[in-house]
């Protein structure tokens, strides 16, 4: 394991940079250890890496992996390269250094935490034992995650959450050829009737394209008519449309949510009150 500590900074401009954190010797071996563990910990009671399909919450046992893009390279030449050769965090002003992930590695891999702005302590009031009292910490300073987001290593990213990724490296051009397969035989399944299939690309953001991963899982498509499905819509006042026996599918972006949501089961009505709800959650009873 290398003896440093990094940080990866983004300016204003979306570029995303590598910066050297001085600490001392002792703190260094202290952060090694704890990286170490961290890396224990990611990888315990993993069986399975999956390459990345658009899924966002893979299994307790699974890591989803990625083909490392442009930009995370300079996580792996950052270890390359000659420490000294790179520029040092600013500590006196690191809240404006636009931090979003601490990292040490060697050649065999990268362990890379991310880094939110309440990490920084230096914008809270804080308090620091001395002798037994407690005084104001008044010099910058910052905690270290409790977790790892990702580990680098083999030419692959490996990692158990997208949100928490791509607040590290900018992923959604990656998502969306993950999802663009996806897509395309949600497209092609014979009970929709896809009538402009570009702009439903343009509509599908990430939520959609999250709904439509969600029902290719599922065959609800395969498992049920369209008018099984029209009719279960019309239960809950969902209004679906046919053409010559096929699913219309809406061309506008909140017509095709509802759609979506009600095929992923997301849309229920209350027994009681009668009610009709939106959920993001499916615990089954």
């Amino acid at each position: 394991m290398t003896q440093n500590l990094f940080a990866a900074c983004r300016s204003q401009d979306n570029e995303l940079s590598i910066k050297r954190v001085r600490v001392t010797q002792p703190v260094q071996g202290q952060v090694e250890a704890l990286f170490l563990s961290q890396e224990q910990a990611f990888m315990n009671g993993i069986t399975e890496e999956i390459e990345f399909d658009g899924a966002w919450k893979p299994d307790a046992n699974e890591l989803l992996t990625i083909d490392i893009p442009d930009q995370a390279a300079a996580f792996t030449n950052a270890i390359a390269a000659n420490p000294i050769s790179l520029p040092d965090i600013d500590a006196a002003n690191i809240a404006d250094e636009g931090v979003r992930a601490l990292f040490v590695g060697d050649a065999d891999r990268v362990l890379v935490q991310r880094f939110a702005p309440p990490q920084i302590l230096s914008r809270r009031f804080s308090l620091l034992l001395d002798n037994n009292t407690f005084k104001r910490l008044e010099d910058p300073a910052f905690a270290l995650d409790v977790r790892l987001t990702c580990v680098i290593r083999s030419n692959k990213i490996k990692f158990k959450s997208f949100h928490s990724l791509r607040q590290i490296i900018d992923l959604f051009d990656l998502y969306q050829e993950a999802t663009d397969d996806v897509l395309a035989e949600f497209v092609d399944c014979d009970i929709l009737d896809v009538n402009d299939e570009d702009l439903l690309k343009q509509n599908a953001d990430q939520t959609c394209r999250k709904l439509i991963y969600a029902i290719s899982r599922s065959q609800v498509l395969t498992r049920h008519t369209a008018d099984e499905i029209q009719a279960a819509g019309q239960s809950l006042g969902l209004a679906i449309s046919l053409n010559n026996g096929r699913i219309t599918v809406p061309t506008d972006r909140k017509g095709l949510k509802d759609l979506l949501r009600f095929l992923d089961d997301g849309l229920y009505e209350a027994s009681l009150s009668g009610q009709r709800y939106v959920t993001n959650s499916k615990r089954r009873v």
